[in-house]
């Protein structure tokens, strides 16, 4: 537990929720394993030596998971903040380099062109029936 309280200081007890969440069902284990422990001591018989060896197992590989997630998160903070720094260190402007830009294949533009161009035609056809749609509704009720 005294590894968990480091790990967290270390972060500032900024963690995610779900973390958080597993912190707290470590709290509730942790009284369990007490008030089990109190009972193998009141009564020590096999089925309680048993349930007491569970609770502590249990208990042990949730601690082991929360320790390595919350290094995994140390470590990815850790490396945010490295590259926060190198974007900090780099140059505004990028050197000017000699090589010509890549230019995209022209596949995908001609797809996105063509789309264009069915779209276009689509509003013009729309636009032509309400048109004439308009102009019919006009005669009828003129003729009214």
């Amino acid at each position: 537990m005294e590894k968990i309280e480091d790990l967290l200081e270390k972060l500032d007890n900024v963690i995610t929720s779900s973390l958080a969440k597993r912190l707290d069902t470590l709290d509730d284990l942790q009284e369990k394993l007490e008030a089990s422990g109190e009972d193998y001591e009141k009564n020590p018989t096999d089925d309680n030596r048993d349930s007491y060896n569970e609770v502590i197992e249990y208990v042990e590989k949730m601690e082991l998971g929360i320790i390595r997630d919350l290094e995994a998160l140390l470590e990815k903070r850790k490396a945010e903040e490295l590259a926060k720094e190198q974007k900090a260190d780099e140059p505004a402007t990028p050197p000017a380099s000699t090589e010509a830009p890549a230019t995209p294949p022209a596949t995908p533009q001609a797809k996105v062109e063509e789309k264009k161009d069915g779209s276009g035609v689509l509003t013009l056809v729309i636009g032509g029936v309400l048109l004439i749609a308009s102009f019919g509704a006009i005669n009828y009720f003129r003729k009214q």
